[in-house]
């Protein structure tokens, strides 16, 4: 729990405020904010938020900017602005108890963005993934995030006719998490009987519109799929934890470099 937070809960919940004076000696009351970030996730990655808008819940991920604005008429759930992300702009709320105590702190993430890199290695024939119980075609490679060295695949069964290429040489960028894809792509991937961590949150590889990602799994459409999954809570940490705006304005946590 961070004290902070609570004790700017507290102060709300006594109806504490800035006063400001303006013309004519009128004088108002403008409510305190104050700069959160979301600093603890589900076993997927992920914390669910309500979304003002249309009382729809949404998932955010780690380090998720918000600025807390208010509290709810009943006084059980924090309302706040989402700084960054799909949701950027939108008013949304997070109940207090096992909600805003258990996620949200005051610790911001790195204000730079690393480089990673991507190294071409061999294509493998009929290579196996246990997890799925299939023999794939691998066109393998290497990631280097920090001094984590991971196996990838960048397309398996790779046709050229499909349209499914592997990542060309380049520099790019990745984006924070987006949303929450499907969840039962990724949740067979275990260790020890247990699901890897952080398992639900893919990276885009910007430009999106080409629906790149970096995530865990033995299987590639042109994504950086982690072969070595065991690593990928590792990874997931180091690029949650880093913030940076891209060339066109983006989000992003990382450069991407990508050689043969």
């Amino acid at each position: 729990m961070s004290t902070t937070i609570m004790n700017w809960i507290n102060k709300q919940k006594a109806g504490q405020t800035t006063i400001t004076q303006q013309g004519n000696n009128n004088v108002i009351s403008i409510g305190i904010a104050m700069t959160a970030y979301v600093n603890k996730v589900g076993e997927d990655g992920w914390v669910l938020i309500r979304v003002h808008r249309n009382q729809k819940k949404y998932a955010i991920c780690k380090y998720t900017k918000l600025t807390l604005m208010s509290l709810n008429d009943k006084h059980d759930r924090v309302v706040f602005k989402i700084e960054e992300g799909p949701l950027k702009g939108e008013i949304a709320s997070m109940i207090i108890k096992n909600g805003i105590d258990k996620f949200i702190s005051e610790t911001p993430p790195a204000k730079f963005v690393p480089t990673i890199k991507v190294k071409y290695g061999k294509f493998v024939k009929n290579w196996y993934s246990q997890p799925r119980n299939q023999y794939l075609d691998q066109q393998m490679a290497t990631l280097m995030v920090g001094n984590i060295s991971v196996q990838v695949t960048l397309n398996s069964d790779w046709n050229p006719n499909n349209g499914r290429t592997p990542l060309a040489e380049g520099v790019y960028e990745i984006a924070i998490p987006d949303h929450e894809h499907n969840l039962e792509m990724t949740n067979f991937y275990k260790i020890g009987g247990k699901v890897v961590p952080n398992y639900g949150i893919w990276f885009p590889i910007l430009p999106k519109s080409e629906q790149r990602y970096i995530h865990i799994g033995h299987l590639s459409h042109g994504c950086i799929s982690i072969i070595d999954y065991e690593k990928y809570s590792q990874i997931h940490d180091y690029l949650i934890q880093h913030r940076g705006k891209g060339t066109n304005g983006q989000d992003i946590v990382a450069i991407l470099e990508v050689t043969k």
